[in-house]
């Protein structure tokens, strides 16, 4: 059941991507760039947190105030309020796309489950810090999912109390809690660029930023958002600690788990929570597909092929995901080609995905895939054209 909903999704996925490219070139599909998408967010976040960080008080009498003056009083301060808001949104949006088209393409197999784990991290701490900025500016949402944050917290087994407690910075909502808060937000933010380096660490040639033309798009589409009066974003009503608030704006991306406590006790909102994340987690290591029905899917670990091998190093550099290394050759290959090589292609097993790019990248047939060996690929190719062929 689960593979076959997976393979419905690949073939979905697919269509999709035919279907883009038909309106656009295929170098501006924009399914192609979701890692990119999602950097490009993040970078707006970072840049316009650093301004607004300059306007705003972390207490709670002056945290509302410092926002509704940013947002009213400073020149553009409203725009620059809109563009750290949708910016957030729009980052989770890029990293739900970005994770389900690569599960939806078995891209978390084999030597992939490391940009998958720490994908993991990126969207789980993201949508942490989205939160936290919901919080900073204490208006009557900020009190509301604080209390269900908070609910949700000591609900945890053992050690609900202890982490309230180290949230609040005591017992109920105090001065101290809103400066903590703004530790976790730029602290975790700051750190989602350590996920990033382990993200990439594996590729050699990681797309990190999307098209011009979609910067310029997604850059005015996030201008107009915040600027329009019907989607600027308001300061609200101002937290009133001890009065219960009964109706809040929601956003979907952050905020639909705060939604779900209003009609599920906030512990079995965490357990599902914390259920969904592990079951992501281990997506890589579920059961697979057995690896005699995955075909080209499950290739083989490329294969050097010493004496073909010239050393010209186009698989080295060709390669995406650093899996090939070059080494002083020990001896002279046998083809006319390779007889006076320098280097040898060494290709690191733990590292492969068995993708193949090296076997195209390799103009004198010195790597192959061992169960999809190029001969058996031009043998079908030559035979579909055959029996598609007039007769």
């Amino acid at each position: 059941m689960y593979r076959r909903a997976l393979t419905w999704l690949l073939r979905q996925t697919v269509k999709l991507d035919v279907y883009i490219n038909r309106i656009y070139p295929s170098d501006w599909n924009p399914l192609y760039y979701t890692g990119g998408l999602a950097h490009f967010f993040l970078f707006l976040l970072v840049l316009s947190g650093i301004l607004l960080f300059f306007y705003y008080v972390a207490s709670l009498d002056g945290a509302y105030a410092s926002i509704r003056y940013l947002s009213e009083e400073v020149p553009y301060g409203f725009l620059l309020r809109g563009l750290h808001r949708y910016a957030a949104d729009g980052f989770i949006v890029a990293v739900l796309l970005h994770l389900f088209r690569n599960w939806f393409t078995d891209r978390y197999l084999f030597a992939r489950d490391g940009p998958w784990i720490s994908g993991m991290f990126l969207l789980i701490l993201g949508g942490f810090v989205g939160v936290n900025g919901y919080q900073l500016v204490w208006d009557q949402r900020a009190q509301a999912v604080t209390e269900i944050f908070v609910a949700i917290l000591g609900a945890v087994p053992l050690a609900g109390a202890t982490l309230v407690r180290l949230f609040l910075g005591s017992e109920g909502i105090s001065a101290a809690m809103l400066p903590r808060i703004l530790f976790l937000h730029v602290g975790v933010a700051s750190f989602l660029y350590v996920l990033l380096w382990w993200h990439y660490v594996r590729l050699r040639h990681p797309k990190i930023w999307p098209p011009a033309t979609w910067v310029l798009l997604l850059l005015g589409l996030l201008v107009l958002l915040s600027a329009l009066p019907g989607t600027r974003p308001t300061a609200g009503v101002p937290a009133q600690p001890g009065v219960r608030v009964t109706a809040y704006p929601l956003d979907v991306f952050f905020l639909l788990p705060f939604w779900l406590a209003s009609y599920l006790p906030p512990g079995v909102v965490g357990a599902g929570l914390a259920g969904l994340l592990l079951l992501g987690y281990l997506i890589p290591y579920l059961k697979r597909e057995d690896e005699s029905r995955m075909g080209p899917r499950h290739a083989g670990v490329a294969q050097v092929i010493d004496g073909n091998c010239t050393g010209c190093e186009l698989c080295y550099y060709d390669c995406p995901y650093d899996a090939i290394v070059m080494v002083p050759s020990p001896h002279p290959g046998l083809t006319k080609a390779a007889a006076s090589r320098k280097l040898l292609a060494v290709v690191i097993d733990s590292r492969c995905v068995e993708c193949g790019i090296c076997v195209g990248a390799c103009p004198f047939q010195a790597l192959e895939l061992p169960r999809f060996l190029e001969a058996d690929l031009m043998r079908r190719i030559a035979e579909l054209v055959r029996a598609r062929a007039p007769a």
